[in-house]
């Protein structure tokens, strides 16, 4: 159950995406969206979006594929879990702020650890 409505929720995200639109992305209030290239970013999540949507349709009726398909299908959800955090991370789907912003947050990351060596 838990995975038919996931998908649900990835087949709503993957049409708002294909449309030029977010639902779900930049909901809470950690990201901004002035901080990422939204169609760089909107390219390359609608097909990872799309993928997961029909990954967690297959699981639904995973008696169909059997065990070995199944963990082959949540191993590929996996996989797309890991790009989806490479996609805001790298810098080449940020815009000039989001840029800076990281570099700020390095910048005191590194002051923190120079702080605690005592430097």
């Amino acid at each position: 159950m838990l995975f038919f409505f996931v998908a649900c929720l990835g087949l709503a995200e993957t049409v708002d995406l294909f449309m030029g639109k977010d639902f779900l992305i930049f909901m809470g209030d950690k990201m901004d969206e002035k901080d990422y290239d939204l169609p760089k970013v909107f390219a390359v999540e609608k097909w990872l979006f799309a993928a997961d949507t029909i990954g967690c349709f297959i699981l639904t009726k995973g008696s169909w594929i059997g065990f070995g398909g199944q963990i082959t299908v949540l191993f590929l959800l996996f996989i797309t879990l890991i790009v989806h955090t490479w996609v805001f991370n790298d810098e080449r789907f940020m815009s000039a702020s989001g840029m800076k912003k990281k570099q700020l947050k390095k910048e005191a990351k590194q002051a923190w650890k120079n702080r605690k060596k005592g430097k």
